[in-house]
């Protein structure tokens, strides 16, 4: 009997906890939807957490304007997954380690609560991306700007064929989706480096989920990441509701030539 290649379960209501036979012995990738229990609207800006049983956090990701978010974790089970957003009651999955190798797929349905808040002082900043953006040009990094990728990420079904259609001479993109990708500067494979967390050679980004993305040189992926990056890395960024629409440029910035 074969076993099927993706993995579904659908959270709903109250604070829960489901096993699933999930997780294999390398690192996988989970991912899902965040919905309103009731009316399956999406949930934007929802936090999504991987955590072990000490407590420690795996990895984290964001919902996106469809409720939508994905993120990779770099060790087997058991861990557990913890969904929250203010105004909805926090939901909880476990998933214990089987020697699973597909994909993971969880949805989140998520109850209303009443939620009080005090007195709260907001000041207008740009958007966590916005700034992301302006420092990778500020640092002079090789980035493929939100308006290049939007052109490209919806017609391109994985993250290899974005980057052979966005275009890049000094990109050496070889094998399928996740697969290690080099520059004419080092012959080893870029570090994938997404919001922030150190993936490692392999990953498996979803290309409708990208705002942007920077390729660094051995150099500067050394001073950002350490040992963890020697090759070089590709830093992505994913979207979020707050980002800008695409046809207003950043501000200007060193840029390498």
């Amino acid at each position: 009997m074969t076993r099927p290649s993706l993995f579904r379960l659908v959270a709903l209501g109250t604070p829960i906890a489901f096993s699933l036979l999930a997780l294999p012995a390398r690192a996988q990738v989970v991912r899902g939807s965040v919905r309103v229990l009731g009316t399956a609207q999406p949930i934007p800006a929802a936090n999504i957490v991987a955590r072990d049983s000490a407590g420690n956090t795996l990895a984290t990701a964001t919902s996106d304007d469809q409720g939508n978010w994905a993120l990779k974790v770099g060790r087997a089970g058991p861990f557990e997954l913890r969904v929250r957003r203010l105004g909805f009651e926090m939901s909880t999955t476990q998933v214990r380690e089987q020697p699973v190798t597909d994909t993971l797929e969880f949805d989140f349905m998520l109850t209303e609560i009443a939620t009080e808040a005090g007195a709260v002082t907001v000041t207008a900043e740009s958007a966590l991306n916005e700034r992301r953006l302006n420092e990778a040009i500020r640092r002079g990094w090789k980035v493929f700007e939100p308006e290049l990728v939007a052109q490209h990420r919806n017609r391109a079904q994985n993250f290899s064929q974005l980057i052979r259609s966005v275009g890049s001479a000094s990109v050496l993109v070889s094998g399928a989706d996740g697969g290690c990708i080099r520059t004419t500067r080092s012959p080893g494979c870029l570090t994938y480096v997404v919001d922030g967390q150190v993936l490692g050679p392999t990953a498996i980004i979803i290309p409708s989920d990208i705002y942007f993305f920077a390729i660094l040189s051995p150099s500067e992926s050394r001073v950002q990441y350490g040992d963890r990056a020697p090759n070089g890395a590709i830093a992505v960024y994913t979207r979020s509701r707050l980002d800008r629409q695409p046809g207003r440029r950043p501000a200007p910035g060193p840029r390498r030539p």
